[in-house]
């Protein structure tokens, strides 16, 4: 049976009637990552220093979330093109350019003692992939929880998931949680990539929008008037389809 699509815009809870996790084994891109670790390590290693106190707030992409500043991302690629610093890194470029269906980037830093709360993520149009960079090694206070199960994190290890069932991750390690996080495009939605990557964004925007108190004390079907609204605007206004076709 076909897996349907599903979006937490909707404002349907994910019936989460698929696995947690996904296998890296099975994708030889992800594979060729593992194998390249070692150079990968060394050709971040001048990038992560500079941008060592990344202070992108997650507070307004995650509803209810406080702004703990012991977690934070630096978001390097959204559907178009790498940032100009993490091009200079060209065995890990020439590695994104296999991945299909890539829509970003974000480097995660999670500090020492460190818990993000539980919550589901924008879509299972995707898989949620996070790449080991910086890790607390062989301990298993550094660990995501996904379903109700667990994996903890290793470098130059993926922990792959489904970004629509609940999940919440914890560092209880004295050692700071950096981590790669990519959105694919899972294979059996690969023809809905375009609509995938429009809902995504107008439920970024609309994490901005909510945060006006007019908006926000609006009726539910106002909200939802307003969303059909910015997500035709986004569709309609910009070429997506040549944005995110790779």
């Amino acid at each position: 049976m076909s897996p349907k699509l599903w979006f937490g815009s909707s404002m349907r809870p994910y019936p989460e009637d698929e696995p947690p996790f996904y296998k890296p084994e099975n994708f030889t891109w992800a594979r060729h990552f593992e194998e390249n670790w070692a150079i990968i390590k060394e050709e971040l290693a001048p990038f992560i220093a500079e941008k060592a106190v990344v202070k992108n707030a997650n507070s307004l992409l995650y509803e209810h979330f406080s702004n703990d500043p012991k977690w934070s991302k630096l978001y390097l690629f959204w559907g178009a093109r790498v940032s100009n610093e993490l091009q200079k890194c060209k065995v890990l470029n020439n590695l994104f350019k296999e991945i299909p269906g890539l829509v970003s980037i974000t480097i995660s830093c999670l500090e020492a003692g460190a818990t993000i709360p539980e919550h589901s993520g924008d879509t299972n149009g995707t898989m949620r992939c996070h790449f080991g960079i910086e890790t607390p090694e062989e301990s298993t206070d550094c660990a995501l929880k996904v379903g109700g199960e667990e994996q903890y994190y290793r470098n130059g290890k993926w922990i792959m998931f489904n970004d629509g069932h609940k999940h919440s991750s914890w560092n209880k390690t004295n050692q700071r949680r950096v981590v790669f996080i990519f959105d694919v495009i899972r294979p059996e939605f690969m023809n809905k990539k375009n609509m995938i990557c429009v809902f995504i964004l107008t439920r970024y925007a609309s994490y901005y929008y909510n945060h006006s108190k007019i908006i926000h004390n609006s009726p539910a079907f106002i909200k939802t008037i307003l969303f059909g609204i910015v997500l035709s605007a986004i569709y309609i206004g910009k070429p997506v389809y040549n944005l995110f076709k790779r």
